[in-house]
């Protein structure tokens, strides 16, 4: 029998007893589905308490203990069998409770409800402006005016562009503090939206002195600076006007101020019905729209009939419309049709007299809600969504959001607002400015009157599903992984949001297992995958991969003639034949790969990428040719970076790169990039040294060596692909893959990297150790897919590009760059790999910030970091991200202007890192180009040869000049 008070029944404390029942039960009941069942089980569990002889518990205890308690909840999520996971509970700075475990970092929610439904809106804002600034090639004319006049000559129209650039201005009150999430990700959805020209982001605050503006870096901006002459500058203004500012007419008078000349309109997140509880009590009229993006003083209404007061003296001229808009689909969709389409249906906005504001105080509520009036008269997305989150004694805006998302996915921003304006919950702020919710005990008991026991577990349920489900983002919702055994007591709420299995508990970058050698007090405990971990054990599958990729320089068609490659292709299908014979490769299947074929398909570039990500060994043919080709510098490079990244990612030293000898080549000829590879032609004799595979096959008398070296190759193509298999990668893109061989005519390139990371001594404390060494260049945040160090393969692949490549750690560097024209700075284009948390060292800090202010313009910034990494999402590292802007602010705001943004941003994973490093190698060698400046060699200095110069008027006597021309 089980104990009294249980809500188990007896037999199902094991997972293996309750898969049992489970299976019972439907084959019992195959129509019931999964809110039956738990509603059937929790009513067994009732049932069985009363045959126990329990006392039926009165009313209002009912109610309670529809929803358990927090504190069982939680031991209920303590006890859990190993193999059902891990607890999740929120960590919040202001909860009265700790949990023991570890923290994790789970993926938030979207702050902005009905996010597909709000860009549709936003769509008629894409209507461009005819008349841009560039001009384009208007073919129609181009060849009405060629039939006119038979004179080839372009005609060029003005381009059309977008129409606006619009510039958000966030109210940063305290009371806006609880929209954060929802702004953040309405501004993602413009600049996804691609309507617009520029995007920017102003803060609006109130001091002493009235409203104040503020740009991306919080320094002080005039006002003015946001007006627009052309009107071609669209502001839209954030903000629920709950500030008391609002209820000044200081603000108001600004906004006026902008709307004279500029278009512009005020988003409140706040449902309409509240808006006249706030500094919105203006009058308010309908307005229309006469020609598409119109100013303010353009739009057509009817002044509603207002009582004037004798002191105000306004007349009806003095009303200027300012569009006042929700943050719902149709809200927004009525003010996009309205200034963009001129739709006469028009949208709705408020009046703003020539002072600012009418006087009088806005109507302010009376009283306070209760839990039983909100319910009655709140609309039912919101008393739903009140009801969920009486489940947490304290919740954040994230989880709220999260919520919503997730069980209540029909409500909107308004419906939020509601529930937060309600006066149910208290709201509090954290020390890192997050909004926190609490429940009042009263509240609480309330709201779980209306909380059955299933709609708990379909809490847990959909939230569990959501962690492993959802893509990271930046700003994501702090956990703690429940462990008993656990090293960390972390503040965080009783009442557990959600469960995380074993593979999602790997996903997160935490284990069950035993805790790894090493870690301290604060440290994160990780986990390697094994191949294969989590999935059935199967039959391992055959390599039927081609073997082998032929890579050759295309000889040039001679007009008349044959094939001029057709002797490569005789050899490649001497390598296949022999291949076959010498492996059980299945019939049928191609033994190699050679784009002979190809070239005169469409669809060639793609193919290439695809055998090049897969065949097991690359077989280059040597030439003086084969090394002034792009496309075989291509071939070249995507496959040796496959070799590189398997490699790092420890699969040891590969050679499956066999190059062959097609014709002789001397080695002065080979890039710096081809010469790390191991070349022996004596393995198949002098003559093959001597004449290489083409001589060989030319000469008759040499015909027995020819097949001879081709058996020989092959086996060492077959010997290399079995004895030290190379993975197969994801395919490079043909078009943007780089060469690995410099332009014919070129010098020497050389490039310099900077490795700025901390060692494993000087990491800061609550930093885990295992991606540092004894040396800034032992650094590895690819652990654990990567075990080689950053740096190392960074020079590896840069060297591949054909660049001589210097390795140095910024501390023990001076700082360079002071002057710019001296022949000793800067005598290479120079990158940065950056760890961020380098800059918890202050001394470290300072001379970055000296480097920086010197910072020449072929100096570029990599960022690395590793999404499986967990300490990457807690406050500290994003303090740390913060201090990167400020530290290195010249070389961010440059690179972040460039299409290798990324770079700066952050690179998460291995593969993004070998995809983008050959971009910034590239982009610093042409700002090296572009602004370095030369210097002559040492040694005496040449003279100008003479030049031939025109006539001198000075020369001549007075009143003479050289008539020679007119004679």
């Amino acid at each position: 029998m089980r104990e009294q008070g249980s809500a188990v029944p007896d037999g199902f404390a094991g997972p293996d007893r309750f898969a049992e029942v489970m299976t019972a039960l439907s084959v019992a009941a195959p129509d019931l589905d999964g809110t039956a069942l738990a509603e059937l089980l929790w009513l067994a569990s009732r049932m069985d308490g009363d045959t126990d002889g329990a006392s039926s518990p009165a009313p209002e205890q009912e109610h309670m203990h529809t929803a358990p308690a927090p504190e069982a909840d939680a031991e209920d999520m303590a006890s859990l069998p190993a193999d059902m996971g891990r607890a999740l509970h929120e960590r919040l700075g202001g909860a009265g409770s700790r949990v023991r475990g570890d923290p994790v970092a789970v993926p938030r929610a979207s702050g902005l409800p009905l996010t597909l439904e709000v860009t549709r809106a936003l769509r008629p804002w894409k209507r461009p402006w005819r008349q841009g600034r560039r001009s384009a090639l208007d073919v129609d004319a181009t060849v009405d005016d060629y039939a006119r006049s038979g004179e080839l000559l372009p005609v060029f129209t003005p381009a059309p562009e977008r129409w606006f650039d619009l510039i958000l201005v966030v109210d940063r009150s305290p009371a806006m503090r609880v929209w954060r999430e929802t702004v953040a990700d309405f501004t993602a959805v413009l600049a996804r939206l691609g309507a617009f020209r520029t995007l920017q982001v102003r803060d609006l605050g109130f001091g002493e002195r009235g409203p104040e503006l503020r740009d991306g870096q919080g320094r002080l901006m005039s006002p003015g600076q946001l007006r627009s002459p052309d009107g071609r500058r669209l502001l839209v203004v954030v903000s629920d006007c709950a500030a008391a500012g609002w209820r000044e007419a200081a603000v108001w008078r600004q906004l006026r101020t902008w709307a004279s000349t500029t278009p512009l309109a005020l988003l409140n997140p706040l449902p309409t019905k509240l808006w006249r509880r706030t500094g919105l009590d203006l009058p308010s009229a309908r307005v229309a729209n006469g020609a598409p993006g119109s100013v303010n003083s353009r739009l057509e209404f009817d002044p509603p009939p207002l009582p004037l007061r004798e002191d105000a003296e306004a007349k009806e001229g003095d009303w200027l419309p300012v569009p006042v808009l929700s943050m719902s689909p149709h809200s927004l969709d009525r003010w996009s049709r309205t200034l963009m389409r001129a739709d006469p249906e028009g949208c709705g906005a408020v009046l703003v007299p020539h002072g600012g504001r009418p006087e009088g105080q806005a109507r302010r509520r009376s009283g306070s809600v209760t839990a039983e009036g909100f319910l009655r008269t709140a609309s039912p997305s919101a008393a739903r969504l009140a009801v969920l989150c009486s489940t947490f004694d304290r919740l954040s805006m994230r989880l709220l959001h999260l919520i919503r998302q997730e069980l209540v996915p029909e409500s909107e921003v308004a419906d939020v607002a509601e529930l937060l304006t309600s006066g149910l919950f208290s709201l509090d702020v954290d020390e890192r400015g997050n909004v926190e919710l609490s429940v009042p005990e009263g509240v609480q008991r309330r709201l779980r009157q209306d909380l059955a026991q299933y709609e708990v577990w379909r809490i847990n349920r959909a939230l569990s599903r959501h962690v492993p489900g959802r893509e990271s983002r930046d700003d994501q919702l702090l956990a703690v992984a429940h462990d008993p055994d656990g090293r960390v007591d972390l503040a965080a709420e009783l009442q557990a949001f959600g469960q995380a299995s074993r593979r999602t508990l790997e996903l997160l970058g935490l284990s069950d297992a035993e805790d790894v050698a090493g870690a301290g007090e604060g440290r994160l405990r990780r986990v390697t995958m094994p191949p294969g971990a989590g999935s059935d054990q199967q039959e391992p599958q055959p390599d039927n991969r081609p073997y082998f990729f032929l890579s050759y320089a295309h000889t040039p068609v001679v007009p008349g003639g044959g094939d001029p490659d057709h002797w490569v292709y005789v050899l490649y299908k001497d390598l296949c034949d022999h291949i076959m014979a010498l492996t059980d490769l299945p019939a049928g299947l191609p033994a190699g790969f050679m784009d002979r074929e190809m070239r005169s398909g469409d669809q060639w570039p793609q193919k290439l990428s695809e055998n090049l990500a897969t065949c097991r060994v690359f077989v280059p043919l040597f030439s003086p040719r084969y090394f002034m080709s792009e496309s075989c510098g291509r071939e070249w490079f995507a496959f040796n970076e496959r070799v590189l990244r398997a490699r790092a990612m420890g699969s040891g030293s590969l050679p499956a790169i066999v190059p062959a000898l097609w014709t002789p080549v001397e080695y002065a000829q080979l890039p710096d990039s081809v010469r790390h590879i191991q070349v022996d032609h004596a393995t198949f004799g002098d003559r093959y040294a001597a004449n290489g595979i083409y001589g060989l096959i030319k000469i008759n008398r040499l015909r027995d060596e020819y097949e001879e070296t081709v058996l020989g190759l092959a086996q060492r193509i077959v010997r290399v692909a079995q004895e030290a298999p190379l993975p197969p990668s994801p395919p490079r893109p043909y078009e943007s893959t780089p060469s690995a061989f410099k332009p014919r005519g070129e010098g020497p390139r050389r490039i310099h990297l900077t490795v700025v990371a901390p060692t494993r001594g000087s990491v800061p404390e609550t930093r885990d150790v295992r991606a540092y060494g004894d040396d800034p260049q032992d650094w590895n945040p690819y652990h654990p897919e990567s075990t080689r160090p950053l740096p190392a393969l960074a020079e590896e692949l840069i060297r591949s590009l054909d660049y001589r490549v210097t390795v140095s750690s910024f501390d023990d560097d001076e700082v360079r760059g002071k002057d710019f024209d001296h022949p000793e700075a800067g005598s290479a284009p120079e990158i940065l790999l950056l760890d961020r948390w380098a800059l918890s060292d202050e001394e470290r800090r300072r001379r970055l910030r000296e480097f920086d202010h010197d910072a020449r313009p072929w100096v570029s910034v990599i960022v690395p970091w590793n999404r499986a990494d967990v300490q990457r999402y807690g406050e500290e590292a994003r303090d740390l991200a913060t201090e990167l802007e400020q530290t290195l602010p010249q070389i961010v705001d440059r690179d972040r202007r460039t299409e290798h943004r990324t770079a700066m941003n952050g690179v998460s994973t291995l593969k993004a890192f070998t995809d983008v490093l050959p971009t910034i190698v590239a982009y610093a060698t042409q700002q090296y180009m572009k602004y370095h400046s030369t210097h002559p060699p040492a040694g005496p200095s040449v003279s100008r040869p003479p030049r031939l110069r025109g006539p001198d008027p000075t020369s001549y006597p007075a009143g003479e000049t050289d008539r020679g021309a007119e004679e």
